[in-house]
């Protein structure tokens, strides 16, 4: 039986990360501002992957539930003095089986656990699916950044108290 697992983001993942990132976030960042993010704060950046709860080293590579595929990441980073979400994202086929709500929940855990008390992160004022997700998690918004993305859209900053 396939269980999903959180773990730390191994060197290997990297590679996944990026296209992950590129594929799911609009965005401007290249290969090398998301490794250079990644070798930044590399404690704060996990991925998903699914492991056979029955054979955990089983090597059967080609299978979409590999315990190697990565299913999705976050990568947070320290800003200001708290904790950050750069970026996070889950492949298209696996949304909704609660993956980002897993990402997020242990990468938040893992900031207040190095003793920040909150954690901020920016979204598209047009991504409505991202704001109801962020907000279902209980981040509040805090303000409006004018033309923060290089398109020229605007930013909403949330935060969460953790």
């Amino acid at each position: 039986m396939d269980k999903l697992r959180i773990r730390k983001a191994a060197d290997a993942d990297l590679q996944e990360i990026i296209r992950i990132w590129k594929t799911n976030i609009k965005t401007i960042n290249t290969a090398s501002d998301i490794a250079d993010l990644f070798y930044s704060f590399k404690n704060y950046f996990l991925v998903a992957v699914y492991s056979d709860s029955a054979d955990t080293d089983a090597a059967d590579t080609t299978s979409a539930k590999s315990k190697n595929k990565v299913l999705g990441f976050v990568g947070g980073t320290i800003r200001n003095g708290h904790g950050h979400i750069s970026g996070i994202a889950v492949d298209k086929e696996y949304r909704l089986q609660e993956i980002g709500k897993n990402l997020l929940g242990t990468v938040e855990r893992k900031f207040l656990a190095d003793n920040f008390d909150r954690v901020t992160l920016e979204v598209r004022k047009s991504n409505r699916g991202a704001i109801s997700f962020y907000e279902k998690q209980g981040y509040k918004q805090l303000y409006i950044i004018k033309g923060y993305y290089a398109d020229g859209e605007d930013a909403i900053v949330y935060e969460k108290r953790i």
